[in-house]
């Protein structure tokens, strides 16, 4: 809103404008009024939104701005009326009512479908928790470097709006959103949509036990030696976490067969936090509800009793393979 405040006819036409803020949102500033002398004197405004009540009072001189920010309101609309008062150092005075409404808007959050995210076409559906009217997109490789981005402004209303980016050959790790509602307040969201399926040769358990054989060490060195290699090579952008998921064969009932996965998973992943893994390790087992290899019920298959073995920056999305999101942190 821009007004002009006419004092007196002595007075020029632009003795005082008035500029208002009317949106803002939590967390990010408050509506404001802000008054553009064009004369010397002395200013005295008072505004009463609701409850709360707000003045500024001083001297002015020409082009220097003064501003009454309206703090402390809640979230939602109010109604502001007040009236504001100039003395001119000529001697001139005026004074102009003030009535008008603000908004103290939610933080705008954004989201995206993670199963329509397509790393290789490069596009994404993002959502917002209100009308979206501009998007930016830059995502970030290994060492940090920007190897894309892309914008769109002028979206309609309706939601997800689907947003594309231009990416240049490399390994997308962090995909950073910044998007602006129809008054340009923003909300960001940052995606870390990398993972990692460490080759491992499976660790063998005695029947029914989840201790971790002497003999079967050999094997989690060299997955460890692997993740050690991931993780230099991608730790400096994205907090590198581990995930691992146990399986069973068929042999014994499903519910026997779940504890055994979830405490043979928690016994590997206690093995690499006592290896030097510092990062978040998460473990859960699905016991035969993932086969390898389809088998009847009660058939000793090898294949089936395994073990996954994920490095990922963020928690891995229920699909065939993971099949529960039930992740136990160690």
């Amino acid at each position: 809103m821009l007004a002009s405040l006419l004092i007196a006819a002595a007075l020029a036409q632009d003795a005082l404008k008035l500029e208002a803020v009317r949106h803002a949102q939590v967390g990010l500033g408050a509506p404001s009024l802000t008054f553009v002398p064009g004369v010397a004197g002395r200013l005295d405004a008072r505004l009463r939104c609701g409850s709360r009540a707000f003045s500024w009072a001083g001297t002015i001189r020409p082009g220097q701005p003064r501003t009454l920010t309206l703090s402390g309101l809640g979230q939602g609309s109010h109604t502001c009326q007040g009236s504001v008062t100039l003395e001119a150092d000529d001697g001139t005075t005026g004074e102009l009512p003030l009535s008008l409404d603000v908004w103290m808007h939610p933080p705008l959050k954004l989201s995206v479908d993670k199963q329509a995210l397509d790393l290789a076409g490069h596009t994404l559906a993002l959502t917002g928790s209100r009308p979206i009217g501009r998007v930016e997109i830059e995502v970030l490789g290994e060492g940090g470097h920007r190897i894309g981005s892309g914008a769109v402004a002028g979206l309609a209303p309706e939601s997800p709006v689907q947003v594309q980016w231009q990416q240049s050959p490399g390994e997308a790790l962090k995909i950073q959103i910044t998007a602006w509602d129809a008054h340009d307040l923003p909300g960001r969201l940052e995606l870390s949509p990398w993972s990692y399926t460490i080759p491992h040769e499976d660790v063998v358990f005695e029947s029914g036990q989840a201790e971790v054989l002497p003999s079967e060490l050999p094997k989690l060195e060299q997955a460890w030696s692997e993740l050690e290699t991931v993780r230099a090579r991608y730790g400096d952008v994205i907090e590198v976490r581990l995930f691992v998921a146990g399986y069973t064969d068929t042999v014994g009932d499903a519910a026997s067969n779940r504890g055994l996965s979830t405490r043979r998973a928690r016994a590997i992943a206690a093995w690499f936090r006592e290896r030097g893994f510092d990062g978040p390790i998460h473990y859960q087992g699905f016991g035969e509800s993932v086969l390898a290899v389809p088998t009847a019920d009660g058939t000793d298959e090898a294949a089936n009793r395994r073990a996954l073995y994920l490095l990922a920056a963020e928690e891995p999305g229920v699909g065939p393979e993971l099949p529960r999101a039930d992740w136990q942190q160690l």
